[in-house]
């Protein structure tokens, strides 16, 4: 895997990739520009930083490094799920309190009471 490969597999500028090799501290790439090889598990960690800071919008990858850092120490198991915006406001009118996970959860636990009410009876045998 080299720079180069990565920033056309992520839609990323290379320039953009070596910003963030260079605030995750990879000192010893012989040369960030475009042909520099690097193990998977670097690529792994350059495209993860990416993704956070285009999720987020953040343009300093040190900021973004920060961040991904300080979430990873304060949460437990999350998965990044995509709403369309539609979705999601209609869940924050239903429920104005609380995160889109608490609302996630209220709406299954509401989904669940309808289908335990309105279950096809099974006649006991």
């Amino acid at each position: 895997m080299k720079l180069h490969q990565l920033a056309e597999q992520t839609g990323a500028k290379t320039i953009q990739l070596i910003a963030i090799t260079k605030a995750l501290e990879f000192a010893d790439l012989p040369s960030p520009h475009g042909g520099t090889p690097m193990t998977p598990e670097r690529a792994q960690q350059i495209v993860a930083v990416f993704r956070f800071m285009r999720s987020r919008q953040i343009v300093e990858p040190q900021s973004a490094i920060a961040q991904m850092q300080m979430a990873d120490a304060t949460a437990t198991e999350e998965i990044a799920v995509c709403l369309r915006a539609s979705v999601a406001d209609e869940l924050c009118r239903r429920y104005p309190d609380g995160s889109m996970s608490d609302r996630i959860l209220r709406l299954l636990g509401a989904l669940q009471s309808f289908e335990q009410l309105h279950a096809p009876r099974q006649p006991s045998q």
